[in-house]
């Protein structure tokens, strides 16, 4: 295991995994956006529907998000994730320790168009 999506694949499916994670991002923060001025109680409130019976665009959103990280990092979704997380934190661990370069958290470097995975729709007050 290494450090990240970045590292792991070939480059081509590598940039389209960063695509795929920023793309569900965004879908998202536009459901709850859309969502926020129609329920009271703000973001809260809105991440209780969650818990409801029955179809939910945020959950279903949320689970894409969900599958999106775990495919770009090659997390078997059925496995035991947290394991999967602690090898991976102590593979950079070790990186680190031994002077290896690692990818940090971010924009990876290189990617041709970080514009295109930078968006302006945060929650504002």
């Amino acid at each position: 295991m290494d450090n990240g999506p970045v590292r792991r694949r070939g480059e081509n499916r590598c940039l389209g995994q960063v695509e795929a994670v920023a793309a569900a991002g965004r879908e998202v923060r536009r459901i709850r956006s859309e969502a926020l001025p129609n329920i009271k109680g703000g973001l809260r409130a809105l991440y209780r529907t969650l818990e409801l019976p029955g179809q939910n665009p945020l959950k279903d959103a949320h689970a894409a998000l969900d599958a999106a990280v775990l495919a770009a990092y090659g997390f078997d979704p059925k496995g035991d994730i947290l394991a999967e997380l602690l090898a991976l934190n102590l593979s950079v661990a070790g990186r680190i320790e031994t002077g290896q370069s690692v990818t940090s958290p971010g924009v990876p470097a290189g990617f041709p168009d970080p514009s295109s995975l930078i968006t302006d729709d945060c929650i504002r007050p």
